[in-house]
């Protein structure tokens, strides 16, 4: 008897040990972002440079079934501080081929990769690249749809109260394919409430459907076409009301390594409150309160590895009559079991240099 309890006491305590798997990742972002923007009346020319350290842990159970938690240091050269900001990463994670569900911080990179800078614009994910919420959903990399949540501001007597809701999703067959992308940005008061201020709404939708081909020889494309709606509400004043629409359009190809990606927007002008709330109710690019507005990006993919990926842009903005300039270069490498980086299909000439 007194066998039997032992080994009971035993296979309790070892089995979960045996039944837990653990898994580490330490990741580094780079970021140079440099902006000529003098001739806008929207936007204003900088350079933003930073560099993310993301080291990460986990333990999972079950198969589809962790725990991920980890740190995130900001280091901003010539600012002169050791670490510039930190934030965290911790949060819980169910995963199926079929379903992906996930609660607390995690990077929104990882998730809402389908979302362009019509409503995330470059800073935001550069600065601010945690989701902290909820995010489902279920289906495949062709064909899903997802729901998601993203507390941004908690209310407090200094801070206002703000949060996005989203839906995403897409369906292909062959060559064919339709998204769409969409949130609501709420934007409400602090607490306790102020005097004069109210609760104010961003939603927007896009929609598109085009071909997309992507072939074994290195060369891939995709063209489509849609519409981008809005409904922009400020609740303190009955007039504070807009809904803008356009159409939109994206032309993207790719061979080698070397492309080019380029997006249209031609219809009211948005952001129609920015004067009042700036980037505190608008998280997209600023260049769509022109009316129309064409960015045209250039790249080559200077390292495309398992754990590395480095690549340099020229971006050219056409708006209020205008060219504007933009260049980027972004590197980003991990290292551990965690390390779930792409592999290039094809071989550049140039990535030989770093074998």
């Amino acid at each position: 008897m007194k066998h039997g309890a032992l080994l009971l006491l035993v296979l309790f305590f070892t089995f979960p040990a045996f039944a837990q798997e653990y898994g580490w990742k330490v990741g580094l972002d780079y970021f140079f972002d440099n902006r000529e923007y003098k001739k806008s009346s929207f936007a204003e020319s900088a350079t933003l440079n930073g560099i993310w350290l993301t080291p990460l842990g986990s333990i999972g159970w079950g198969e589809r079934h962790s725990l991920l938690s980890g740190v995130n240091l900001l280091k901003i050269p010539g600012m002169g501080k050791a670490v510039d900001k930190v934030d965290v990463t911790m949060y819980y994670q169910y995963k199926s081929p079929a379903l992906l569900f996930r609660v607390g911080s995690f990077p929104r990179s990882e998730v809402l990769g389908n979302y362009n800078n019509f409503f995330f614009k470059d800073s935001v994910n550069n600065y601010l690249p945690l989701m902290q919420g909820v995010f489902w959903q279920i289906g495949s990399d062709r064909k899903f749809f997802n729901a998601w949540f993203d507390r941004t501001g908690y209310p407090t007597s200094t801070r206002r109260e703000h949060f996005f809701l989203g839906m995403s999703g897409r369906l292909s067959r062959g060559l064919f394919f339709a998204d769409f992308q969409s949130y609501l940005f709420h934007y409400a008061n602090s607490n306790p409430a102020v005097t004069g201020e109210g609760v104010s709404e961003n939603f927007q939708l896009q929609a598109m459907a085009g071909v997309e081909y992507e072939g074994s020889n290195g060369l891939s494309g995709l063209v489509a076409a849609g519409t981008l709606v809005g409904y922009e509400r400020d609740r303190r004043f009955e007039g504070a009301l807009f809904k803008p629409a356009g159409f939109v359009a994206r032309g993207d190809v790719e061979i080698w390594g070397i492309g080019t990606s380029n997006t249209l927007y031609w219809g009211d002008p948005r952001m129609r409150l920015a004067s009042t709330f700036g980037g505190n109710l608008y998280w997209g690019t600023a260049f769509l309160r022109a009316g129309s507005y064409v960015e045209s990006e250039w790249y080559i993919r200077l390292i495309e590895s398992e754990r590395v990926q480095a690549r340099f842009s020229c971006n050219l903005h056409f708006t209020e009559s205008k060219l504007l300039f933009q260049q980027m270069f972004t590197v980003s490498a991990s290292v551990g079991s965690l390390t779930t980086g792409r592999r290039a299909k094809t071989g550049y000439p140039w990535t030989t240099i770093f074998h």
